[in-house]
């Protein structure tokens, strides 16, 4: 392997499924690294044999219901969760924690992602020839700053310099067509994966990638069209035999996998025949499309709702889309094509591949933020000159402090979806006369109202920081508070009193939750690992 010139890469690290993708010097375009068994997605499924040997993709995902105390799946639904979960004083639990045990070890979820991007590494270097160091991450839009701290995290442990964590729906946008920059738009994208869902609106204009507006489920995806099947299956031969083959883990494992493909062949073919077998009996049951939408009815309106949300909150109607982009593996399913058909009266563009759209934008924007380094080649610099893609805030920031009423309310500082970088200033008053200190109190998260604040316990206190030793000054001295937020995520908050110019400097940088020191023991302990497919 040579160690002279190394590539950049995108990644889609996908809740059932990820990919590995990168700029062909040669044809000037994203493709996607396969596996050495040609494989251009790998399932984000995880077996653990013990530490030092992990099996990553089919046969984990085989195994998966089978042996759920060496498989690990769906893990991207835990990122940014401590290992433990996090008590205050009172011993009440302030942030539920999540864990992976084996063999007397605990894995965070970074952990578990990052053997998905060493498997992903291992495969492309082997593949490309060359070191592989360099790369941009996606994750859902939803993500706040605690899930996309802990995408960095994985990937640090995998052994990348990961350049940059991106919204699924902006890589989807960069992969739809560069070429399709150059004309102003609004563009709805509706990303349905196995495990997720996201609904964007992303403002395109003068090269620009923007998100407007942004809103998601993390626990819908195509996994919950699967459990229907799987439950409409197993009713049926618990009907006919008196038994569950739900209660037997071989048996639901095999029926799971075959769920999977009656719901992908339903996507083709007007009905699907699927087979059943447990504790000596066998059933082969019919399901046709129209019932397959019957019982997943439920399902597509919870998309339909998101979608007249994500219209409403950007004050738009559907006229005001120009494209509609389709990202993600479940939206081959008919269901979801004709419902947004139906509700928008467009056609759904098809010129992504949903599986890959994501990984291949991800691509793009590794060779955007390579450009500086000068490695990336004259033409693709040429085709990339003036895109660029423009960070938002992913929630409401805000202060605590008194309204006029007294009662204590977070106030709003900096709107979600605000571009950044972005700095704001206000004035606050002290509340009694003398007073020796003030306590800021930064917030995150909350629906604003009218007034542009919300109740303290809708929100989440991400930092504090006191001014102090104020001299002896009347009530209601002014306290000027300044929140300036970078498009690297990291929010500083200066907070003075005015009259004495007593000061305190508060700085927020988001962990996904493990130290420095744990980070480095993952590493070396990924590369001690064997991690096979």
């Amino acid at each position: 392997m040579s160690s002279e010139k190394t590539k950049v890469v995108g990644i889609d690290l996908g809740t059932t499924f990820s990919a590995i993708a990168h700029i062909n010097e040669d044809t000037n375009k994203a493709e996607i690294i396969t596996s050495p068994e040609q494989d251009r997605i790998t399932p984000s499924v995880v077996l653990i044999e013990n530490e030092n040997d992990i099996i990553v993709g089919e046969i984990a995902k085989h195994n998966a219901v089978a042996e759920p105390n060496k498989v690990v799946e769906f893990v991207k639904r835990q990122m940014g969760k401590p290992k433990e979960d996090k008590k205050d004083g009172q011993g009440n639990v302030v942030a539920k924690g999540w864990c992976f045990e084996h063999g007397g070890k605990k894995y965070s979820a970074q952990e578990i992602s990052a053997f998905v991007l060493k498997k992903l590494k291992n495969d492309a270097e082997a593949r490309m020839g060359t070191t592989i160091t360099d790369a941009v991450i996606t994750c859902p839009a939803y993500f706040g700053d605690p899930e996309r701290a802990a995408t960095k995290e994985a990937g640090i442990i995998a052994g990348f310099n990961v350049l940059a964590v991106i919204d699924e729906p902006v890589a989807a946008a960069l992969s739809y067509g560069l070429d399709k920059l150059e004309k102003d738009q609004n563009v709805f994208v509706f990303d349905l994966g196995g495990g997720t869902f996201d609904v964007v609106i992303l403002e395109i204009k003068q090269g620009k990638i923007r998100e407007v507006v942004v809103n998601g489920d993390h626990l819908l995806g195509g996994k919950d069209w699967d459990d229907e099947i799987i439950r409409y299956v197993a009713k049926i031969f618990k009907e006919k035999y008196g038994s569950d083959p739900l209660d037997d883990l071989s048996s639901y494992q095999d029926l799971q996998l075959r769920a999977i493909k009656a719901k992908e062949e339903l996507s083709k073919r007007e009905k699907a025949k699927i087979m059943c077998v447990h504790a000596g009996n066998t059933l082969m049951a019919e399901l046709t499309r129209e019932k397959f939408e019957e019982i997943t009815k439920s399902l597509v309106n919870r998309c339909k709702v998101l979608c007249e949300i994500v219209l409403s909150d950007a004050n738009m109607s559907w006229q005001n889309i120009g494209t509609i982009l389709l990202v993600g593996g479940s939206t081959r399913m008919p269901m979801i094509r004709n419902m947004i058909t139906e509700i928008s009266g467009k056609t759904p563009t098809d010129e992504l591949n949903p599986d890959e759209c994501v990984a291949l934008g991800a691509a793009w924007h590794a060779a955007i933020l390579s450009i500086p380094g000068g490695n990336i080649p004259g033409e693709i610099v040429k085709r990339l000159a003036g895109v660029e893609v423009q960070k938002v805030a992913s929630h409401n920031l805000g202060i605590i402090a008194l309204d006029g009423e007294g009662n204590e309310r977070n106030f709003l500082m900096i709107p979600r979806f605000t571009p950044l970088p972005f700095e704001k200033k206000d004035i606050f008053k002290t509340l009694t006369d003398n007073q020796g200190s003030v306590l800021l109190r930064i917030m995150e998260g909350g629906i604003m109202g009218e007034d542009d604040t919300c109740d303290p316990l809708d929100c989440t206190m991400i930092a504090k920081g006191s001014i102090r030793d104020i001299p002896p000054s009347p009530k209601g001295s002014s306290i000027e508070v300044a929140y300036k937020y970078n498009d690297m995520g990291i929010l500083e908050v200066h907070g003075v009193h005015l009259p004495s110019k007593k000061e305190v400097v508060i700085k927020v940088e988001h962990t996904g939750g493990l130290t420095d020191q744990e980070i480095k023991t993952a590493s070396a302990n990924i590369e001690k690992a064997t991690i096979t497919s």
